[in-house]
């Protein structure tokens, strides 16, 4: 009897074991990805360009799409050119999570030219040669305009 005891707390001891590092790599994995929201702009007509406060305010116009997260800022960040002249409209926001931290990078429909706001700060980068936008629509048809 004393036998099946332990084994039966050895049995729940690895059980719980288990679940815990199941449920750590899950939280890795969820922590590794980047939401995309696209913003249509299908149900309602704008009469001006759509800002980061109109964005947010149209969810109804939102599409979301989860992306692996290789390196996204850092790779952005790895751009010289800051410049912000070129920038549209706001049409992606890309959610950017890392531990408790969570970053917002904006593009417009070109996908050259972005904002990172981090530590409410504004950081402009201009991909020159379009190669994150290339990526990106290489990867995923939602990047298309027709998807």
């Amino acid at each position: 009897m004393k036998t099946d005891a332990i084994f039966l707390k050895l049995f729940i001891y690895c059980l719980i074991l288990f679940s815990c590092t199941t449920v750590k790599k899950n939280m890795i994995t969820i922590s590794s990805e980047v939401e995309v929201i696209k913003f249509m702009g299908t149900i309602t007509t704008q009469s001006r360009s759509i800002d980061e406060k109109a964005f947010w305010y149209f969810k109804d116009e939102h599409a979301i799409l989860k992306i692996r997260n290789n390196n996204f800022i850092e790779n952005l960040q790895a751009i010289k050119d800051h410049s912000r002249d070129d920038f549209e409209e706001y049409r992606y926001a890309f959610i950017v999570k890392t531990g408790q931290r969570i970053d917002t990078l904006y593009s417009d429909a070109k996908l050259k030219t972005w904002i990172l706001k981090k530590d409410k700060q504004e950081t402009f980068f201009y991909d020159r040669e379009g190669v994150i936008a290339h990526n990106l629509r290489n990867t995923y048809s939602f990047f298309y305009d027709c998807w």
